[in-house]
């Protein structure tokens, strides 16, 4: 049987309707037979998280603790245990996004552009990055280009519409011929920068198998 290729969800979730465009992508592409790691269900609640770390920080040391935790989790633990990224490069790109994608290109990790914004801040739509900066453009492999219907109100229309993005992003896929593995390079593993990283990741949530569970919870606290 042929291993999944794993697919990380790189993009902004802080409101309503990044999370639920996010969602819906996720729920496309594992329909197409994808794995997904995807931050946004399986990382932290920033909410149990910072209640598990009172047991164990002060309250002037959790904010902190937080942010690196989710840090290392996305950056060290699921980033190299994915196959391709997938990167939400639509306006305002995501601070976090240009990081992660980044980091990706360090780790040998091929990595896809997806742009369904018709806004063009830095150019045209007739660009070959559809107006958008060219330097986070040009740290992809791939590129999609996709513009989403907003004419439609019916549920069964996003679905489809959603699966077809999952095509297009599938095509692309196809196209880096990847040999599903979740593991890096030997070299990746020769830099200091990105060595640091996974090393702490390991630190922090090895052999954990429920890290929402409030065992798992309690376990990275002490373990910080």
């Amino acid at each position: 049987m042929q291993e999944k290729i794993s697919v990380y969800i790189a993009a902004a979730l802080f409101n309503a309707r990044e999370a639920h465009f996010n969602s819906c992508i996720v729920k496309a592409l594992e329909r197409r037979g994808y794995k997904t790691n995807f931050p946004q269900r399986d990382g932290f609640e920033f909410a149990d998280l910072a209640e598990t770390l009172k047991e164990t920080l002060s309250q002037e040391e959790i904010p902190t603790a937080v942010q690196e935790i989710i840090y290392h989790f996305d950056m060290g633990f699921l980033l190299p245990r994915s196959d391709v990224i997938l990167a939400n490069l639509d306006e305002p790109i995501d601070e976090g996004v240009v990081t992660e994608i980044s980091y990706a290109q360090l780790m040998g990790k091929p990595v896809i552009g997806l742009r369904t914004d018709i806004r063009s801040p830095y150019g045209s739509l007739t660009d070959r990055f559809k107006g958008m900066h060219f330097f986070p453009a040009l740290q992809c492999n791939e590129f999609v280009a996709y513009k989403m219907p907003t004419n439609s109100s019916l549920l069964s229309d996003s679905e489809n519409e959603f699966y077809s993005l999952a095509n297009a992003i599938a095509q692309r896929i196809s196209a880096l011929m990847i040999n599903p593995q979740e593991t890096i390079p030997d070299y990746v593993s020769r830099n200091p920068n990105i060595s640091k990283i996974i090393k702490r990741a390991e630190q922090l949530f090895g052999g954990i198998k429920n890290i929402h569970s409030k065992q798992g919870l309690e376990t990275i606290a002490r373990r910080y």
